[in-house]
């Protein structure tokens, strides 16, 4: 038996390693933990908190890396420093991708934005929604993309980016 006919009698399809567009193919069915299309599940509300909280991190580890390689002193002595350097990087970082990208930087790191442009006026609303959230682990991202904070602060549902 020659490892083709194997292959062939197991019933895989001949070209299955072929992307093609089927447009005849059906829609994909909701998941549990996934009320409908284009709405994201709760673990990936809960990961933009995560990635939010990363990013911040990410820069205050970078400063005081910076530091340490300088050899000025103590790094450890300007945590404190690096921890607003990186609070304050992540509010710019946030507004901008908010009035740009229609999301936090975790938010688009996980996968998800809001389902339209975010008012101006809601932009310094839904920071500091995204920086509570942040700061309770997520926790209210349990509460679905719909009802989280980050959607009633903005006034839209939070949904899965497209990758077309």
């Amino acid at each position: 038996m020659t490892p083709e006919t194997d292959f062939d009698r197991r019933g895989f399809p001949g070209d299955w390693d072929v992307l093609a567009d089927d447009e005849d193919a059906p829609a994909p069915t909701a998941e549990i933990g996934n009320p409908g299309p284009g709405s994201p599940p709760t673990l990936v509300i809960l990961a933009a908190a995560w990635a939010d909280g990363v990013a911040a991190l990410a820069v205050a580890t970078a400063a005081l890396l910076a530091l340490n390689s300088l050899e000025l002193g103590n790094p450890l002595a300007a945590l404190p420093w690096a921890g607003g350097l990186a609070a304050a990087w992540w509010i710019f970082a946030a507004a901008v991708s908010l009035a740009i990208r229609q999301g936090t930087p975790g938010m688009l790191l996980a996968g998800v934005h809001f389902g339209g442009k975010v008012a101006p006026r809601r932009i310094a609303f839904v920071v500091a929604a995204a920086a509570l959230t942040t700061l309770l682990l997520g926790l209210p991202g349990l509460l679905g993309a719909r009802r989280s904070p980050l959607a009633l602060a903005c006034g839209r549902p939070v949904e899965t980016l497209s990758v077309e």
